[in-house]
């Protein structure tokens, strides 16, 4: 369990990209849809800022249960700091939209 097998490691560094940039897409679709100016309807939004803010404690707490395995913030395991950057950036642009509104 402490090693790695060398034969699946293309296939396990793949598997962390692919983990990696599912999260990353969704984060910048949600972050471009909402900086581009354009009036989005309920329906257009690909998340809500609830699911936002649910993806985000989710993210933390999956982290935190395999950062003790060296699997957070690295090439091999999940990017953190990198995904919690950008649903931070959308959640600060719910919060622009909800100001500009009033």
């Amino acid at each position: 369990l402490h090693q790695d097998n060398p034969a699946l490691h293309d296939d396990r560094l793949r598997l962390w990209n692919d983990f990696n940039h599912a999260w990353l897409a969704l984060a910048f679709q949600q972050k471009e849809l909402m900086s581009s100016g354009k009036q989005v309807s309920r329906s257009q939004r690909l998340l809500t800022e609830e699911a936002v803010k649910k993806m985000g404690d989710e993210l933390i707490r999956l982290c935190d249960g395999i950062e003790r395995h060296g699997l957070v913030d690295y090439q091999y395991g999940v990017w953190e700091e990198q995904i919690e950057a950008v649903l931070e950036e959308c959640l600060d642009l719910f919060d622009s939209h909800k100001d500009s509104s009033k």
